[in-house]
């Protein structure tokens, strides 16, 4: 293509032209230390003639009808490049190097107290087509078979549409889809969710090692977080630092080779397991789990069907057409007033896969109590001693311990003991009895109170009684 001078041509469309080319070279670059650098590709700095002719191949590209005369590029890059003035879309912002996801701005470049920051979100290119229509497709379908129990169908899209109605904002609690059978379609659900949020604003990995790992920052910046094949240990570090990314707004996050940083994150999860996840914590409402068990499976009866099934998903997500109208039927989906994405209410909304899981997380919980009192020698115990004992003798939640404390039957009590005029929590085995700083035994032998409270912080002792 020649570039040539325009000749008579009318000063207000040269403008106009001017402006338009500017504004888009302005969005494409940033500058630092005299370098400049393409805002999707930040490590690798580039000289102000590369700015150029990098900059008139994408005009070529993505104006093919603005005639590109030596005068009107010389405009362009002198405004952009070389003039020093307050018209932040008209020149190549000074980059403070940050990295930042804002989803929902379609600015690619946000210039804060005078120095631009790279927004890591960006919109997806089927959102910029204008399609009109609203239509779960063929997904319809595919999630009708997957989610075979509507409570639980409607509870995972009430989630998926809220997060992509409020992207500016964050979910409390993630969709955790569990089957014990490969080729249930977890994966080809994870698929669509991708496809709706972006795969450039998505990251999905094994397990959650990316997301735990000292350099963290590039998981932190996606919008959707995709853990497949996740497997914890109850009360690990990894357990706890998800329990962080799916409820806290602001976490340290580091880049390699760089200082770690207080970050606002955005980060919606959805996590996959073929393993009964058993390390989940009683009455935890972090995660809603959801049992894949329909026979679709790779083994199933139906298999072949299902297989088909998965291919025309595929298939469709093929299409930005399709992708746009699925994403159009999710925005426009009215949620119930009972449903919220910040609140999690297991006692209403809990799946039987849930409370399987609930229930064998506090029946281990209480047997560990049971035998860290027994051995212990333990008839009476206060609340603060209590948490220590959740916290660094069971690692489990001292909320969760309270209820477990009531239902072996022991009693809540307020009492004074230690020479202190106030009262104090005390929990009391049901056998047992306070009386005047005095703990009593159902055969009538007591011990000072203050005494037998020792065992709780020290080494078993015999300073107690039989029960």
């Amino acid at each position: 293509m020649n570039i040539v001078p325009i000749r008579g041509e009318d000063e207000a469309a040269l403008e106009a032209h001017r402006r338009t080319l500017t504004v888009a070279l302005c969005s494409w670059f940033v500058r630092r230390d005299g370098k400049y650098y393409a805002i999707d590709n930040l490590s690798a700095a580039i000289s102000k003639p590369d700015v150029k002719i990098v900059a008139l191949q994408r005009f070529r590209k993505e104006f093919p009808d603005v005639p590109l005369s030596n005068e009107l590029l010389k405009a362009v890059f002198t405004r952009a490049l070389e003039q020093t003035h307050t018209d932040e879309e008209q020149i190549v912002a000074v980059w403070g190097g940050r990295k930042v996801c804002l989803p929902g701005n379609l600015k690619r470049i946000v210039v804060q107290q005078g120095l631009a920051v790279v927004n890591t979100w960006t919109q997806p290119a089927y959102r910029r087509l204008g399609v009109q229509g609203a239509d779960y497709g063929i997904v319809g379908r595919f999630v009708d078979w997957v989610f075979p129990r509507q409570i639980e169908r409607d509870m995972v899209l009430n989630w998926l549409a809220w997060c992509l109605q409020n992207e500016a904002d964050k979910p409390t609690w993630a969709p955790f889809l569990y089957s014990k059978t490969k080729g249930s379609g977890k994966s080809t659900f994870a698929q669509i969710v991708t496809a709706l949020f972006g795969p450039e604003n998505s990251v999905t990995q094994n397990n959650i090692d990316q997301l735990v790992s000292r350099f963290n920052m590039t998981a932190l910046q996606s919008k959707l977080v995709i853990s497949e094949e996740l497997k914890l240990r109850q009360d690990s570090s990894q357990s706890n630092a998800l329990k962080t990314y799916i409820t806290e707004n602001t976490t340290l996050a580091e880049f390699k080779g760089k200082e770690a940083e207080r970050v606002t994150q955005y980060c919606c999860f959805l996590l996959t397991t073929n393993h009964l996840p058993l390390w989940i914590e009683a009455e935890d409402r972090r995660y809603y789990v959801v049992e894949f068990d329909h026979d679709g499976h790779a083994a199933g009866a139906r298999s072949d069907e299902f297989a088909k099934l998965v291919g025309q998903v595929l298939a469709f997500l093929q299409s930005p057409d399709n992708v746009a109208r699925l994403y159009n039927a999710l925005v426009a989906r009215q949620l119930p007033d009972g449903f919220s994405a910040k609140t999690l209410n297991v006692d209403r909304d809990a799946t039987d896969v849930m409370k399987r899981i609930h229930q064998a997380a506090a029946q281990v919980t209480t047997e560990q109590l049971r035998e860290h009192l027994a051995k212990k020698g333990l008839f009476a115990i206060s609340e603060t001693s209590l948490a220590e004992v959740a916290q660094v003798q069971l690692r489990a939640n001292a909320n969760q311990l309270r209820h477990v404390m009531a239902e072996l039957g022991w009693n809540r009590l307020d009492v004074k003991w230690g020479g202190v005029d106030y009262t104090r929590k005390l929990w009391v085995h049901p056998d047992c009895a306070v009386y005047r700083g005095n703990l009593t035994g159902p055969g009538g032998k007591s011990v000072a109170l203050e005494t037998h409270l020792q065992l709780a912080d020290g080494p078993a002792l015999n300073l107690g009684f039989d029960v």
